[in-house]
């Protein structure tokens, strides 16, 4: 089961539907784009931009991509092998991104030097190289690939680099709101999916089951010939040892037994080159009968019908499409409760905690005809300056006069109590 997601640059959800793998992120990138777009109720002509992991990487996807001018896409760029730096041409630019740590005080400095240049090979395609150092010196670099030719490449770099944003939130989601949890084990057979799926040619079972043994048989083929070229070399060292001993008479006994170890050692390296000989002839006898059998085998087949006649099934993924609703509001509702405690209590390492603790805690209601004080009480021991920020939030929540939303117009006032206030008295009822 897989989630497409959709955030805002600030690492807020947005959108996501729940699928399988039937199709992988680049076929069904377009058509999700395309409902995302009449939900959200964006117009055709809005251009946006999509930054995106290396798994939407492909020829096809750009070509797609460059031929919507509402549409542009910041990539990395797969297979970048690293180069020389500085480049001969010059860098385009330099920059630093500052990032808090703990708090909003407490910053981190990153620094950036970046080449923006054509794509070499495409040069509808902008290619901007980046060499970045984050604070303990480490150095990596690596090259973004995107369509949008006006676009500051400062803006490119950062939009990209803020990817933890959304990985941060996937993270969230999952430990605090079960965003992959199954939900319901409903299935739906590809059977009854043949008029729903766009079916695609796909590498046929045959000649997979093939490059699959191919791959193996290597793989062992790879080792037997690193043990032989290991035992030449042993067998070369003890051949040189041999004769610069015998170049210098005379030979002591210990010379003879040191000569005689050498000589037995060198017979058996020769002894296991003739037998890993025979057995990587062996696998090379076998590799060319795998390559004949391949050349006679379908090579594509249809992928909707490779499901169906292996028995696959679809997750229905109805349920927890639903769920996954409540849990994406849930968590928004949670974000935006938290963002005044997080201002004011300025401090990145606990403010989730504290904050759910807070959330989580009981409460006693006061209720009166014109308002109702609701009288918080931690499950908790908050410390004392905790105390003072909870108490200043809301303070400044109830400035906003909240009101009950049951056409009452009774005012909701929230407070901080300790369980030291509250006394439980008995009424005898007559």
């Amino acid at each position: 089961m897989h989630s497409d997601f959709i955030h805002t640059a600030a690492g807020e959800p947005l959108y996501f539907e729940t699928t399988d793998n039937f199709e992988d992120l680049r076929q069904r990138f377009f058509d999700v784009v395309r409902r995302c777009r009449l939900t959200m109720q964006w117009p055709a002509q809005r251009v946006l931009t999509w930054v995106i992991d290396r798994g939407i990487f492909g020829s096809g996807v750009f070509e797609k991509v460059l031929a919507d001018p509402a549409t542009h896409l910041i990539t990395w760029d797969k297979g970048f092998q690293a180069m020389s730096w500085p480049p001969v041409e010059g860098l385009s630019g330099r920059m630093v991104i500052q990032r808090a740590r703990n708090r909003s005080t407490d910053l981190r400095s990153y620094h950036f030097e970046y080449w923006d240049r054509c794509r070499p090979g495409n040069t509808r395609l902008r290619q901007i190289v980046v060499q970045a150092t984050n604070p303990k010196g480490r150095t990596i670099q690596v090259a973004i690939l995107s369509d949008d030719l006006q676009r500051e490449a400062k803006e490119i770099i950062v939009l990209i680099f803020s990817r933890w944003l959304q990985e941060n939130d996937f993270k969230y989601l999952d430990k605090h709101f079960g965003i992959n949890q199954i939900t319901s084990y409903g299935i739906i057979p590809y059977e009854e999916l043949r008029q729903s799926v766009e079916d695609r040619q796909v590498c046929s079972s045959q000649l997979k089951a093939l490059q699959t043994q191919r791959r193996q048989i290597k793989s062992r083929q790879s080792r037997l010939l690193l043990r032989q070229a290991k035992g030449d070399h042993e067998a070369l060292q003890c051949e040189k040892l041999i004769k610069q001993r015998e170049s210098k008479p005379p030979l002591t006994p210990e010379d003879k037994k040191q000569l005689g170890r050498l000589r037995s050692k060198q017979t058996r390296c020769k002894n296991n080159h003739k037998k890993l000989s025979q057995q990587i002839e062996h696998f090379s006898r076998e590799l060319a009968r795998l390559e004949e059998q391949s050349q006679s085998v379908e090579k594509t087949q249809s992928r909707l019908e490779q499901c169906i006649d292996q028995k696959k099934v679809r997750m229905d993924p109805a349920k927890k499409r639903l769920m996954d609703h409540l849990r994406v509001i849930a968590r928004n509702v949670f974000y935006r409760a938290l963002a005044s405690f997080k201002k004011a209590y300025d401090n990145y390492r606990d403010d989730h905690d504290q904050f759910r603790q807070l959330t989580q805690s009981a409460g006693v209601l006061e209720v009166t005809t014109d308002s109702i004080v609701v009288n918080i009480m931690p499950q908790v021991s908050f410390s004392p300056q905790l105390r003072r920020v909870i108490s200043k939030v809301f303070e400044e929540l109830n400035a906003h006069q909240l009101v009950l939303p049951d056409e009452s117009s009774r005012k909701l006032i929230m407070r901080l109590a300790d369980r030291s206030e509250l006394k439980v008295t008995l009424q005898k009822q007559d």
